[in-house]
């Protein structure tokens, strides 16, 4: 008898270390599934929970960050011990300096990344696995366009969400083209009479250089000269060019197609000059360009514009009518060495859910199908109008969008082409030379 009461009582010792031990088993690999099933069993109470200080990357403007910090400061108010950073990253800093972080292990929590960035990110698993998202029927991931998702899945695994994508659209100020007597990209679009023919005549009649006046700025977005693809993309597959081949191993911009648009570009700048000067910062707010690329959540500056009146059209047909329309894509990630990834899920479920994406549909486009075409979204504000959005926006969503051009070794790619469009800047050489210095050194890059 008291043998067997000594090997009972052993068991119920060993049992019970056991339980302890499983208990706090923690691997750095995990993924946010075992993080969220918490959530499942039970809510604990916010108040009572451990204060934790996340840390989110965002790139833009002072305006963006202050967006946000506003933002996180409410989301506090529903969840008092997270208290979220934000940090502004200028974007074309920001892939460099994310992996400089990252590598030190001193990254944020949570990051925006564009569709550029997303490759060598996720190739080098840097992101954790959020496919527990894809069974959260709350959240409802199904709700989000299915073609701005690929690019964050691998093996069957989802590393990320969009937020927003589009295509960039054309602010115009509405003052110039009535002073000019012209009609607008808008009313021309109207007509099926926008095109790059049009465009070109209107940005040389907008121009008075004597008055630092200026027709046009493609590369508003980031107001980044730096960003080559991001102002001429639509411009390239508009004239029936292309950057890369249809699987990235071969870089065919040297066409006579690519030389079209390149040089169309080219005299914009040099001919007519109509085009704002390269390097110069003049913004839209000025009231010193007549049109200017960029992505729609620039409508959210726009707004404040109280000198001039605006609204938004497409970018203008090309001679390949049927281009698709370039559509950038950023996305929130979860970083993999983040050491609150149950907490740092719960603020992604919240910015890219349905409650967070009208909080945040003045400022981008939300992409969340019950959303974007909802009367809510369109009368969201007088500007855009609803004419406006649904021409330059949903319209070529529907008809037809592409990712801006990828390559997992696109940071090389980037700075080879950049330097390269510099001698064209300095006029040392021309579209043609150019063109043909880049298939010269953009396709040892490819390989």
């Amino acid at each position: 008898m008291k043998k067997w009461l000594s090997v009972s009582m052993t068991l119920v010792f060993l049992i019970s270390i056991l339980a302890a031990c499983s208990g706090n088993t923690n691997t750095n690999g995990n993924t946010a599934t075992n993080a969220a099933a918490g959530e499942n069993s039970g809510k604990k109470n916010e108040s009572d929970a451990k204060p934790v200080e996340l840390n989110l990357s965002i790139w833009g403007d002072e305006n963006r960050k202050k967006l946000y910090e506003d933002l996180m400061a409410k989301y506090t108010e529903t969840h008092p011990n997270v208290k979220v950073d934000v940090m502004l990253i200028p974007f074309n800093d920001y892939q460099q300096k994310l992996s400089i972080m990252s590598a030190s292990k001193s990254g944020p929590d949570l990051v925006w990344l564009s569709e550029r960035m997303v490759p060598q990110f996720l190739d080098s698993g840097q992101l954790l696995d959020i496919s527990s998202l894809e069974a959260d029927a709350e959240y409802d991931l199904k709700d989000i366009y299915p073609t701005t998702m690929d690019l964050f899945r691998k093996d069957s695994k989802l590393y990320g969400v969009s937020f927003t994508s589009g295509p960039k659209v054309l602010f115009f100020n509405k003052d110039m083209f009535k002073a000019k007597g012209l009609k607008t990209p808008l009313e021309l679009a109207k007509e099926g009479k926008w095109t790059y023919e049009e465009f070109v005549k209107s940005a040389k009649t907008l121009t008075d250089s004597s008055k630092g006046v200026y027709g046009v700025h493609l590369f508003g977005a980031n107001n980044s000269w730096k960003s080559w693809t991001d102002g001429l993309v639509d411009t390239f597959w508009a004239h029936g060019a292309d950057v890369f081949n249809e699987d990235g191993s071969k870089f065919v911009l040297n066409s006579p197609e690519g030389e079209q648009a390149l040089k169309l570009y080219y005299d914009l700048l040099f001919t007519d000059k109509s085009h704002v000067d390269p390097g110069n910062q003049l913004t839209f707010e000025s009231g010193n360009i007549g049109m200017y690329r960029n992505n729609f959540s620039f409508s959210n500056n726009a707004r404040k514009i109280t000198n001039f009146d605006w609204d938004i059209a497409p970018m203008p047909k090309g001679p390949a009518a049927d281009a698709p329309s370039a559509v950038g894509i950023a996305g929130y990630a979860i970083m993999k060495d983040t050491a609150h990834p149950e907490e740092t899920l719960e603020l992604l479920k919240y910015l890219t859910g349905k409650q967070g994406s009208t909080d945040l549909a003045k400022s981008f486009a939300p992409i969340r199908k019950s959303i974007l075409e909802s009367d809510v979204f369109l009368n969201i504000d007088p500007k855009p109008s609803v004419e406006a959005i649904k021409a330059a926006y949903i319209g070529p969503l529907n008809s037809g969008v592409r990712p801006q051009p990828l390559h997992q070794n696109w940071q090389q790619i980037d700075v080879k082409v950049q330097t390269l469009m510099d001698l064209m800047y300095t006029k040392t050489e021309t579209p043609k030379q150019v063109l043909e210095r880049m298939e010269k050194e953009v396709s040892p890059l490819l390989k």
